[in-house]
């Protein structure tokens, strides 16, 4: 927090360019259980100010949250950063968000505070003080690099994006708090498909190795005149825990578990997700998990409803069942309603 004070000092300091802009949210959100019966009601508010220049802007987003929990972080700064462009040339410095992989519903390749495989609200992805530096090649190629502050930690990563006709390629390398990351991922069409594939390979400071492989299918169609598409994912969890792990494998994933990197323990899933516009203002889906080799799974229904121009209705049920603390997301049904006006 006192890193992002400095930062948006000094970019207070900077003459203004343009005129400010902003916007925002406040979102009320409630939870009840179906299992236990507790429930909670909790609110976040946000807003976005942002000015540009010819080649310069500036960008600071701040939240502030109320969970009623005392593991809820009360107000955060996700975004305070100076962007430079010239030409093909881009850098951003200060606190930014980034994602990388081609993972839909997993993706082990997206190492910076990922979302988690059933999450809903996934506008805003929280921010990392990093230098990112993008750099455009012919032909739709580019060149990134970035370091990323961890505080206890850091990151740094190179990679490079390749567009050959139809076909995307990704090579990945980083050094991600310890672990030392190569990853290769490409992606196609196939017929009325895309098809995507990733493989990352990572090596703790301790010596181990893990691969991780994710694959997906995905598909958009009209259904009795309404958009719908179709996902089809199968993941390989390389930190993944069974019967003939040891303590040193469990160690690692328990590392990455409370890193917030992976959310769930088991080696082998497939998932299905399906949604359908049943109204221009109304979609509707289903995502389903399993995990291949313990017999667990976990489906979600999710709807989301433009009830105006501004105002968003999100809902979730949430019905694990069989062994599904073996997936641990959810481990409990529950229903889950968000309410969210924007400005």
């Amino acid at each position: 927090m006192a890193r992002a004070s400095l930062f948006l000092l000094l970019c207070l300091t900077l003459p203004c360019w343009a005129e400010w802009n902003q916007d925002g949210h406040i979102k009320a959100i409630g939870f009840s259980s179906l299992e236990s019966g507790t429930s909670r009601l909790t609110g976040e508010a946000r807003i976005n100010v942002n000015t540009n220049g010819d080649d310069w802007s500036w960008q600071f987003s701040g939240v502030a949250a109320d969970c009623n929990d005392d593991t809820c972080q009360q107000a955060r700064v996700d975004r305070a950063n100076l962007f430079w462009k010239r030409e093909t040339l881009q850098i951003t410095l200060g606190r930014h968000a980034i994602s990388w992989g081609n993972g839909l519903i997993f993706n082990p390749v997206d190492i910076f505070n990922p979302f988690q495989p059933l999450a809903i609200d996934t506008e805003y992805k929280p921010g990392s003080d990093m230098l990112h530096v993008q750099y455009g090649l012919p032909h739709g190629d580019d060149i990134q690099a970035l370091w990323v502050d961890h505080g206890k930690g850091h990151s740094s990563a190179i990679k490079y994006h390749r567009l050959d006709d139809t076909i995307e390629l990704d090579f990945l390398l980083a050094d991600h708090m310890g672990d030392t990351t190569f990853a290769f991922g490409l992606s196609r069409p196939l017929g009325d498909w895309l098809w995507r594939a990733e493989w990352m390979q990572q090596r703790s400071p301790n010596g181990l190795i893990a691969n991780h492989v994710v694959t997906n299918l995905q598909r958009f169609f009209e259904l009795a005149g309404q958009a719908s598409g179709v996902t089809l994912e199968l993941f390989h969890n390389g930190w993944g825990i069974d019967a003939t792990s040891n303590a040193g494998q469990l160690s690692e994933l328990t590392t990455r578990m409370a890193r917030g990197e992976i959310f769930t323990p088991s080696k082998d899933y497939l998932a299905l997700s399906i949604h359908r516009q049943m109204h221009p203002l109304w979609q509707l889906g289903l995502t389903h998990i399993s995990a291949a080799d313990n017999d667990s799974h976990t489906s979600q229904i999710f709807s989301n409803v433009n009830l105006s121009e501004a105002v968003q209705l999100r809902l979730a049920l949430a019905l694990p069942w069989r062994n599904s603390r073996l997936i641990k997301i959810p481990t409990e049904r529950y229903l889950l309603a968000q309410l969210a006006w924007y400005f």
